[in-house]
């Protein structure tokens, strides 16, 4: 039904823009005025009345995936492990990791007693959908950080998925830009599993 709704606006939408370039065009010709230029800027005033965020967005989102993206680590379990000799074989986990979340939107799973693993917004940006988050596997005891993953995404949701209106602009849903996803899934259970589980 939200697919027929969505098809049903832009096909009003599209007959509207060329009953509106027409008239531009003609009022020009009988004005003694480019047609062409008239009815172009109708035109473009129409595309850009519904799609004047696509093409900063395409620039912000490919901008971002090639420069912020990526993961890293900063210490393997193993050198962890070898500074704090035997704490490793103290810790236990859960198949089901608890979870938390903060006031600043801040969200993330305690992995064991020592490890947690948060995940976190760090740059939007108001006029645009353009998201950067960052996935952290940290030490709680001093904070310290040992891998890190950084993704980019672009859209509004899902208006299925508790998305407001602005979801009906399906084409700036991006694919997200998520390199190093399976190394630091691969990172984050080496971490966790460490110990014995429950």
């Amino acid at each position: 039904m939200l697919f027929i709704t969505v098809l049903f606006f832009f096909l009003v939408y599209l007959v509207i823009s060329v009953a509106i370039v027409t008239l531009a065009a003609k009022w020009a010709k009988r004005h003694k005025r480019s047609p062409w230029r008239w009815g172009g800027a109708a035109a473009l005033g129409m595309y850009l009345l519904v799609f004047w965020d696509h093409i900063p967005i395409l620039i912000l989102h490919k901008y971002y995936c090639a420069t912020k993206a990526g993961f890293w680590v900063y210490k393997t379990p193993g050198q962890w492990k070898k500074e704090n000799p035997g704490v490793a074989e103290t810790l236990t986990w859960k198949e089901l990791s608890d979870g938390y979340a903060k006031a600043d939107g801040t969200h993330g799973f305690y992995l064991n007693e020592r490890f947690i693993w948060e995940s976190r917004k760090i740059q939007d940006f108001s006029w645009f959908p353009v998201v950067i988050h960052d996935d952290l596997i940290i030490d709680k005891k001093n904070n310290e950080v040992l891998a890190k993953k950084v993704s980019v995404g672009a859209g509004y949701g899902s208006m299925g998925v508790g998305g407001d209106w602005r979801a009906m602009k399906f084409w700036l849903s991006l694919e997200p830009c998520t390199a190093g996803e399976a190394e630091f899934i691969n990172f984050k259970n080496a971490v966790k599993k460490q110990g014995e589980g429950k």
